[in-house]
């Protein structure tokens, strides 16, 4: 008898069916995203469907499903897309800040404070993604997506603080660092999911800056307890 041969893989309920490399399909894809968002932002989640979205987008179903087997795909693709968006968002203030020939003048903590809402826009209140919209990605999160993004951070940050040699910031160590940004995008996640009223609120925002620095901060010796 000879052997039975493979069967052909079924092709994952989760990835992209198709990369869009070409300009025009750049744009289908962010048309079925718009449209996506706009019908989250109108009937919530459970009014959100694959033929809705190609139906609004202007498209024919199997348009859409040429990118995107199923609604999950492409909220996640979605969410990719955000956090793509922030780590770029992030490069650009840091990059910027580091070409700064006055860079170790600026208040240390408005310095973490514009970070943080970098973050805290990206990851929980919106910019380029609803709230809600960025509720769902986090429901439907891909726990090794979320950390590869979170470390893009990290490192980044990192090499920040190296780089700038801030005389009130000190250069934190892969633990601080790791602690760091697990607890901010950790925090925006949470209050994310549970709808908090907090967000938006400066004192939210003024927390997650308090925390930063408590981790960042350089701690001057006290002379007077090195005395012997």
């Amino acid at each position: 008898m000879s052997a039975a041969k493979p069967s052909k893989k079924p092709e994952p309920a989760t990835s992209l069916r198709r990369q869009p490399a070409q300009a025009r399909a750049q744009q289908t894809i962010q048309t079925l995203f718009k449209a996506a968002a706009q019908i989250l932002d109108k009937e919530g989640e459970g009014g959100l469907s694959t033929n809705k979205v190609a139906a609004v987008a202007g498209f024919s179903i199997g348009t859409l499903y040429q990118y995107f087997p199923s609604k999950e795909v492409l909220v996640r693709a979605m969410a990719a897309r955000g956090q793509e968006l922030v780590v770029k968002e992030l490069e650009r203030y840091l990059t910027e800040l580091e070409t700064l020939e006055n860079v170790q003048q600026i208040d240390g903590q408005e310095l973490l404070g514009q970070a943080i809402r970098i973050l805290l826009r990206g990851f929980a209140t919106g910019k380029g993604l609803s709230q809600s919209l960025i509720r769902l990605c986090w429901s439907l999160e891909k726990p090794e997506e979320t950390a590869s993004a979170v470390r893009q951070v990290s490192d980044r940050l990192a090499i920040f603080f190296e780089r700038i040699q801030h005389p009130a910031l000190q250069s934190p160590s892969s633990a601080q660092m790791f602690v760091l940004t697990r607890s901010v995008i950790g925090t925006l996640r949470s209050a994310s999911l549970e709808k908090s009223p907090l967000l938006g609120s400066p004192a939210f925002e003024a927390a997650l800056v308090q925390m930063a620095w408590a981790l960042l901060a350089r701690q001057e010796m006290d002379t007077r307890s090195s005395r012997v």
